[in-house]
């Protein structure tokens, strides 16, 4: 008899072990989950922040309030917050566009003399952007929806034209 209570109580030790390791378990893997809702949430909420930069420039044609109207100023702190992230990314081998980078290109369907605006993020403050700016009347518009990554979620293209309505 007295065997078999010490067998009860050390079963009932192990079950009380088991069920201690159980609820750690639970809450760890609840936790971990909630860390990983948050960082998620943070993540899209600075890409967010991120693409408004350049996207509060950009309005469908169709909108009943018409597309926004940009200046060449406008356009030139566009380029200059995309060589800053390219820069900052250490991507200075691209041209181009390219969805599965972070690079980001912005261009202007616009010639000053021969030459056309396009990679105007790569261009320095003291060249092609004081041109741009000095030979720039009116409004820009951006000419199509900019092209946003399905990789990133980040803006990696933006062209814009000149508005004339």
């Amino acid at each position: 008899m007295e065997n078999a209570s010490k067998a009860l109580l050390m079963a009932a030790g192990v079950l009380v072990g088991v069920l201690i390791i159980s609820i750690g378990v639970y809450l760890f893997s609840t936790y971990a989950e909630y860390s990983s809702d948050t960082y998620k949430k943070m993540e899209a909420t600075q890409i967010d922040q991120f693409n408004t930069q350049f996207l509060k420039y950009y309005r469908d044609f169709n909108d009943v309030e018409g597309p926004i109207l940009c200046t060449a100023h406008d356009i030139v702190s566009l380029a200059n917050l995309a060589q800053e992230n390219n820069k900052k990314l250490e991507i200075d081998d691209l041209t181009k566009y390219d969805i599965n980078t972070r690079y980001i290109q912005i261009d202007v369907d616009k010639k000053i003399g021969n030459t056309k605006l396009n990679n105007l993020e790569w261009e320095s403050n003291n060249d092609l952007k004081l041109k741009f700016l000095q030979t720039s009347t009116g409004y820009y518009i951006c000419k199509t929806n900019p092209i946003i990554s399905n990789i990133t979620k980040r803006v990696c293209y933006m062209q814009f034209i000149e508005y004339n309505p």
